[in-house]
């Protein structure tokens, strides 16, 4: 499948952003009501924020644009469940998968689909939260009850980004070793 311009470009860009979101995460201290941050921890975190804050503009751009041109893109097949045959297709290449027969599903099928839909969910949700953390946090970074429920919600949802980016990462590479030239592909910009 051909992708505008525009698709690739917020791949690229979603890609560096949560790359660099999830590694910089690993360094960065986090506020908390007992502790103040390092200096070096402190520093992390606002990067963090910034990337978080440039992460949440650009798929709040790819929303819009995907909304605006949803037949014209195909941006359907992100979410086939919600569509009886999209849901058949589903049921039938998860088989696929199951019995080994990868070579029997489709490069832009429902079950392909569907992951592309729950990596770009899973995303979502992190931006959504970290933006009203970033927001809550206010400049003195005040940890409130809410905020620490959130700031939870938010860490627990980034394992769900990390298995999808090594997920994601490695199917990729395993594709382009395939011979089938998808990186190539995802990444003309």
């Amino acid at each position: 499948m051909r992708y505008s311009r525009f698709i690739r470009w917020s791949h690229a860009l979603t890609a560096v952003a949560i790359t660099f979101q999830l590694a910089i995460s690993l360094a960065m201290d986090h506020p908390h009501p007992d502790k103040p941050m390092t200096i070096d921890g402190g520093l992390y975190f606002r990067w963090h924020e910034w990337a978080g804050l440039a992460a949440l503009a650009i798929l709040a751009c790819w929303w819009i644009y995907s909304l605006i041109n949803w037949k014209r893109e195909s941006q359907g097949r992100l979410f086939p469940w919600v569509a009886s045959p999209g849901r058949l297709s589903l049921v039938r290449e998860t088989g696929q998968f199951l019995l080994l027969r990868w070579t029997n599903i489709p490069e832009d099928g429902a079950l392909v689909g569907t992951i592309h839909g729950l990596g770009l969910l899973i995303a979502s949700a992190m931006v959504i939260t970290g933006g009203v953390l970033y927001v809550a946090l206010g400049p003195q970074d005040t940890v409130t009850s809410p905020v620490n429920s959130l700031m939870n919600l938010h860490s627990f949802l980034s394992t769900f980004m990390w298995v999808y980016l090594c997920g994601h990462a490695f199917m990729a590479l395993w594709h382009q070793y395939m011979g089938h030239g998808s990186l190539a592909r995802v990444f003309k910009l």
